[in-house]
């Protein structure tokens, strides 16, 4: 075999690895200036901001204020339904037994309605018992104890379950009960309940619409903002098309820009409804024990402040690339 044949061989070697070697790192060669450039223009964006503090401290404060009230309504509302739904989970039925019945006959009422699959527990309270308790509570002992009679008849406290929080399910058990044959009437004051639920469910709506208003605001704040940078660099940017810059290069920084102030304005909104929640902790723990409820203040969720830095990210966003879209059309550099 030829000396110059043995020579080629390793050449072609190499040559066969250099093609597979930019066959290999050939995407990741196109997908690095790309995410270089958007990773540069992303901390130029930011210096940008640094540049002018007061200014870049007064939009963010503004958008964190304009997103901490709707957010504080919403956590305000979902405490308030985990209150409400507590109360009612631990709201006592009283059911009061015909008078002629006797306790015995109570006992076995109060063992069947603890099989019930909405129902808790089930305590009978004698005649006796109950007698006892008015004249200690009442401030009529003296009146009471000349009685030759108990008038009183035997009751059946019932505890409903946590599921039934309700007011609709809590209707049927009550129905139940008084369709029993022992069944004098049943105690449960249910009207609260309903208003409670109607007032939280226009509160709910109130939020939405505020959400919405507010968050139009936010879009006008970045908008506004974005608008002033951009008449400051106006020059540069009819050089920059004067020179060949396409309207995307040119958007690309005042979108970055709309991020950061989205992205800080969430941040710090989030910041406001934690601390604002903190405050209230301890007096919102107290009213708790008062009541004998174990509730306590619950704090805005992982996916909820996802979706509030989220939905602020997205109106910095497209408030900066509506504002910048509008004047690139406005701006001629002939």
């Amino acid at each position: 075999m030829p000396i110059s044949r043995l020579k080629r061989k390793p050449e072609r070697r190499r040559e066969t690895n250099a093609f597979h070697t930019r066959r290999t790192i050939r995407p990741a060669s196109r997908l690095q200036p790309y995410v270089d450039l958007h990773v540069g223009t992303l901390k130029s964006s930011f210096i940008r901001l640094r540049r002018t503090p007061l200014a870049s401290i007064m939009t963010v404060l503004v958008i964190a204020i304009a997103l901490t009230i709707p957010a504080s309504f919403h956590v305000f509302i979902k405490n308030a339904r985990q209150a409400s739904s507590t109360l009612e989970a631990t709201n006592q039925v009283s059911l009061f037994l015909k008078p002629e019945l006797a306790n015995e006959t109570g006992g076995k009422v109060a063992e069947r309605l603890k099989k019930h699959p909405q129902i808790a527990a089930a305590e009978l309270i004698t005649k006796e018992a109950g007698l006892q308790e008015l004249r200690t509570f009442s401030g009529f002992g003296d009146a009471l104890r000349a009685l030759d009679f108990n008038p009183l008849p035997a009751v059946v406290s019932i505890k409903p379950k946590d599921s039934l929080t309700h007011p609709d399910d809590v209707e049927k058990l009550l129905a139940e009960l008084r369709a029993l044959p022992e069944t004098d009437f049943v105690q449960l004051d249910t009207q609260w309940m309903h208003k409670l639920h109607s007032i939280l469910t226009i509160a709910q709506r109130s939020v939405v619409v505020f959400s919405v208003l507010l968050s139009l605001g936010v879009l006008f704040i970045v908008g506004n903002t974005i608008r002033l940078e951009l008449q400051n660099r106006r020059e540069e940017i009819v050089v920059a098309k004067l020179i060949g810059a396409t309207d995307r290069f040119i958007r690309r920084p005042f979108l970055y820009a709309g991020f950061w102030y989205g992205f800080l304005g969430g941040s710090l909104a989030w910041l406001l409804v934690s601390f604002f929640l903190l405050f209230l902790r301890s007096p919102s723990r107290q009213l708790a024990e008062l009541y004998g409820s174990p509730y306590t203040l619950s704090f805005l969720s992982l996916s909820e402040t996802e979706l509030l830095i989220g939905a602020s990210v997205l109106l910095g966003i497209v408030g900066a690339w509506i504002v910048v879209s509008y004047h690139l059309r406005e701006l001629d550099p002939t």
